[in-house]
């Protein structure tokens, strides 16, 4: 079986695309691709951010429910 992130494809963002963008109609080839270069590190960014938080998160959750279970015992004895 695959991996959910092996079947997505990531498409960089052209010139042309970018320019269909509002306020980036006018920018020349230089100041696009530029652009895009930041926009793809912004985008890394915010990806690992999420990702963290969705891990401390994750442990959170086993953290919160391993205190249920310890405090289910103690009742139970």
């Amino acid at each position: 079986m695959k991996n959910v992130n092996e079947n997505k494809k990531h498409k960089r963002l052209t010139i042309d695309e970018l320019r269909k963008c509002k306020g980036f109609e006018n920018y020349s080839d230089q100041e696009a691709e530029e652009t895009i270069i930041t926009l793809e590190k912004l985008s890394i960014l915010f990806y690992e951010l999420h990702m963290k938080q969705r891990q401390c998160k994750q442990k959170l959750t086993l953290i919160k429910g391993g205190e249920n279970n310890e405090n289910q015992e103690r009742i139970a004895a």
